[in-house]
């Protein structure tokens, strides 16, 4: 099979060796309505595995450092009149410029905002460093105790509060925590541990004194015979801006009648005699040991002198106990008195003073302090014959 060759063109527009069949236009020939016609450029469809491709993909975008940073950055201008504003403002505030300088020579808005956040955080520690050594300083001051003092007194004499030994302190810091107006004690003190703890020590501290200055005036009380109101005018002379008024004597009677039973058992003579601390009203509340004790050194028989004070209640309702009430008066019954109990000696149990040396601080430092062993008894309540004194011992 042979091919035939495709005859060449020559520049003149005629096969080589053909003359040629369409004779070249001239410029004079075209029709100057004919309009110029261009070809269509030619572009390749992408693969189909493209199309997911986003549209920006492969565009270049180009971005100055420079101008990225020229939103956060101060320029020189600007600095100029912040320095010229902040020193205005130092003058107006009394505080100096370089710190403030300096602060806008930073220049990054950026690295300004950490710099504030710092300072802030620097100065909320000092801040409250400050406020509780203020604290602290306040919590130990002497007039501040004085005022704790006071109102621990009246906590003391107030019947709600049942314990006067046993967990005193921690029914009393439970009240404090939610009578912080009434102490004037500001909320921060309970919220940190050192603060709170400082006031634990003070509040037990004082709860001690105010022990120990109660029953001074109580024994004394009952050495001598006064009444419980004068204690109570006593305690409130100590306490300025204290009322007294019955609940208050409601409250010392009871600790007088717990200090005679507590007298009685430790037997400390020296302090107050046997005969002074006893009273018939106490035998309903004397244990077995302790009536033996009684009867053995006051020589008495106390079933009988109960029975008489008994017979005598219901005959007559002046027979008194002076030495509960301490009015100074006596208004025991008499040997001329008929009943059981008329050939009783009843000086035995009147005015015995002799042996009472120094004043209300020596007595108070002189006797064993009254605790939660001796006031509880730790159950032993339960045992009718055993007070708790080891009596029998």
């Amino acid at each position: 099979m042979s091919h035939t060759r495709a005859p060449l063109v020559s520049s003149t527009g005629s096969c080589s060796g053909t003359p040629a069949s369409h004779p070249a236009l001239s410029s004079s020939q075209i029709s100057p309505n004919t309009t110029a016609f261009s070809p269509t450029p030619f572009h390749p469809h992408p693969p189909s595995d493209s199309l997911e491709d986003p549209i920006s993909l492969g565009i270049r975008r180009h971005q100055d450092d420079d101008v990225e940073n020229s939103s956060t950055q101060l320029t020189p201008q600007r600095i100029k009149h912040l320095k010229t504003y902040a020193k205005k403002l130092c003058k107006d505030l009394s505080i100096e410029e370089k710190a403030v300088f300096n602060f806008i020579d930073t220049g990054d808005l950026f690295s300004m905002l950490v710099d504030i956040k710092a300072t802030f955080v620097k100065y909320n520690a000092s801040n409250k460093a400050s406020e509780l050594q203020a604290l602290q300083e306040t919590l130990t001051s002497k007039d501040f105790e004085i005022g704790l003092s006071s109102r621990l007194l009246a906590c003391i004499l107030s019947p709600n509060i049942t314990a006067y030994v046993t967990d005193t302190q921690h029914h009393i810091m439970e009240f404090i925590a939610n009578h912080l107006d009434i102490f004037k004690i500001p909320a921060t003190v309970l919220n940190d541990n050192e603060l709170r703890s400082t006031l634990g020590k003070i509040v037990t501290r004082l709860l001690a004194d105010l022990h120990s200055h109660l029953k001074s005036h109580l024994t004394v009380s009952i050495v001598k015979q006064t009444c419980i109101i004068e204690v109570g005018k006593a305690v409130a002379c100590s306490s300025p801006g204290m009322e007294v008024d019955a609940s208050h004597w409601a409250r010392l009677a009871f600790l007088c009648c717990c200090l005679h039973l507590f007298l009685i058992g430790v037997g400390d003579h020296k302090i107050a005699p046997l005969s002074t601390c006893f009273t018939p009203r106490l035998i309903p509340m004397l244990k077995s040991d302790m009536h033996t004790k009684v009867e053995r050194n006051l020589g008495i028989n106390i079933s009988e002198i109960e029975r008489w004070a008994v017979s005598a209640d219901n005959m007559d309702e002046s027979v008194t106990d002076t030495l509960v009430m301490g009015d100074g008066s006596s208004s025991a019954p008499t040997g001329d008195e008929s009943g059981p109990g008329a050939d009783f000696d009843w000086s035995r149990l009147g005015d015995n003073t002799d042996d009472l040396q120094g004043d209300a601080n020596s007595i108070a430092d002189a006797g064993p302090n009254l605790d939660a062993d001796t006031l509880s008894n730790d159950g032993d309540d339960l045992d009718p014959s055993d007070s708790g004194f080891r009596l029998d011992g």
